[in-house]
């Protein structure tokens, strides 16, 4: 009987999820006694922590922080592996009007979404380049961000690289100041969540989970046209050239350097003193016990 490994997923389908659903269409999670099922994402990725913890899945794509800052309501949990290895985030604005540098923000309006993470970020991001965080008007948005910074409302926008290509879709050029270049360690953005308790019995599932997964990685790399008309075929609001420069752009992140899936632990560690520095982590925390590598395929 094929284990079953339920899915909770960050997002609505996109491309960075290519890798899964290939995995699971093509047979490579069944010919390895897995049976996956990707469950819709939760209206707040702390939800899906949430979820998870209660037993309502097996993994969940999250956010590091989020396992970092959630040790104390939901023990216990545990990352397997990472899914989009580095800091893709950044200040997105657009090229008609761009803040290109950190020096072009002082008077400037920034849209930040509601993560006190997110707001963290920023704060360590203006410090570290000598940035008076006063001169910066930072504004709290949602999903309309996109949508204020294309109206003139913001001036930049918190936003992951991998969406300037649905930017340039819509027929803006764009700048982009990524955090990672500029004092905010490449951390790892996406992980593979998971109970310990699970976990440390489900080596064998986990391992083969990931070596499906990577299997598929390399198949998705050399999708064509024709691949990515089929795969967002069935997704709402999807389209296929627009997926593929948003996969084109998610690649990169995925692959990082060194073993696919892997975490950085030096890089997790620097997350880990920005969250300390603003008051946001405290209590002891060794991110080799949380941030596993030992399920990560050779």
């Amino acid at each position: 009987m094929a284990e079953i490994i339920r899915v909770l997923l960050d997002w609505k389908l996109d491309a960075k999820h290519a890798i899964l659903i290939e995995a699971r269409d093509s047979g490579d999670y069944g010919r390895n006694g897995l049976e996956v099922r990707l469950e819709e994402p939760a209206a707040k990725s702390i939800q899906a922590l949430q979820r998870l913890h209660a037993g309502e899945a097996e993994l969940a794509i999250n956010y590091p922080h989020n396992l970092m800052l959630s040790r104390e309501e939901f023990p216990g949990l545990v990352s397997i592996g990472a899914l989009v290895r580095r800091n893709p985030e950044g200040l997105l604005s657009l090229a008609s009007r761009p803040v290109a540098s950190p020096q072009e923000l002082p008077g400037s309006t920034v849209g930040i979404g509601p993560s006190p993470v997110s707001r963290a970020q920023f704060e360590v991001f203006c410090l570290e380049n000598r940035i008076e965080r006063s001169s910066v008007r930072v504004v709290t948005v949602g999903f309309e961000g996109e949508e204020r910074l294309l109206a003139g409302e913001i001036d930049a926008l918190d936003a992951v690289a991998y969406a300037i290509a649905r930017t340039r879709r819509k027929g803006h050029e764009v700048a982009f100041i990524p955090y990672a270049g500029f004092g905010i360690p490449d951390s790892p953005f996406l992980v593979f969540a998971a109970r310990r308790e699970w976990a440390e019995g489900a080596g064998p599932a986990l391992r083969s989970f990931l070596q499906a997964s990577a299997t598929a990685f390399r198949r998705v790399c050399a999708w064509g046209e024709g691949e990515w008309r089929s795969y967002t075929a069935a997704i709402p609001g999807r389209e296929p050239r627009e997926e593929r420069e948003v996969w084109e752009a998610t690649r990169p992140l995925i692959e990082g350097e060194g073993r696919l899936f892997e975490h950085d632990l030096e890089a997790l560690a620097g997350l880990e003193r920005i969250l300390r520095q603003r008051g946001l982590l405290t209590g002891d925390l060794e991110p080799a016990e949380i941030f596993w590598n030992r399920y990560v395929p050779e």
